[in-house]
């Protein structure tokens, strides 16, 4: 077993697949990672701040369909929406607990049968099947199990936050986990460098450069050796024409 530290929040978002890819393909990839991990933390605490307290931010048109969707439904949006979201959990380790390809299809059958059987027996309401859905999708988006083990906790506790005051306590929760992932650190290196504290950006993080231009190591990483690679890639730049040497 071999560990590669130092670990912080964007080295979690890549996969070794990205190296082997060209460099504007991993760069999208990876963009698509963040914005999963925002989605599967973020968007049922967001619905809920919005259907309860935000309703003049949603538009007139879409706030009649919600209003309408929701006109049978016999609990509070709070309780409908934990009902899916403790339901998707279940359906999600009971596929993973299933032995091959039985699992897997446990999982997506069960999740379309109990899904179109909710709403139709008029339990939820449609609008909160396809916010329950793409949280999934975003959670199963994040490479790192362990991280993605964590948002999906962490989705629960925004969830409250957001039922309780809006997107006052999103920001809230928001404060009091930036703050404490921001005093983290990996083996002497802070988890959200290098953001926080602002450093000399790498050219490998969330956008990732050319491997040409990838010729130094992190900055912070405080490495006595800044050279990755010397002068071996892309050599041939370097190397003087066949009239020159001459």
């Amino acid at each position: 077993l071999a560990s590669i530290v130092p670990i912080t929040f964007f080295h979690l978002l890549n996969t070794s697949e990205d190296t082997s890819l060209r460099w504007q393909y991993g760069s999208f990839l990876r963009l698509i990672r963040l914005l999963a991990s925002f989605v599967a933390i973020f968007l049922p605490g967001l619905y809920l701040a919005l259907t309860l307290y935000h309703q003049e931010m949603i538009p007139t048109d879409l706030l009649y369909s919600l209003t309408k969707a929701r006109e049978n439904i016999p609990f509070p949006t709070v309780l409908e929406l934990l009902l899916m979201e403790i339901s998707f959990e279940l359906i999600r380790e009971a596929g993973l607990r299933v032995p091959g390809v039985i699992g897997q299809t446990l999982g997506i059958i069960g999740a379309v049968i109990l899904g179109q059987a909710a709403v139709s027996g008029g339990i939820v309401s449609p609008v909160l099947i396809i916010v329950v859905a793409i949280t999934g999708l975003g959670s199963f988006a994040i490479p790192n199990f362990s991280i993605s083990f964590g948002y999906r906790l962490m989705r629960f506790v925004f969830l409250f936050f957001g039922a309780i005051a809006g997107f006052y306590g999103i920001a809230a929760a928001i404060v009091i986990f930036g703050s404490i992932a921001c005093s983290m650190k990996s083996f002497g290196v802070p988890y959200f460098s290098p953001l926080a504290p602002v450093t000399k950006t790498s050219p490998d993080l969330v956008i990732r450069g050319p491997y040409w231009k990838q010729t130094e190591r992190a900055d912070f990483l405080n490495t006595q050796n800044r050279k990755r690679s010397g002068n071996t890639v892309r050599g041939w730049v370097n190397q003087p024409s066949r009239g020159q040497g001459k």
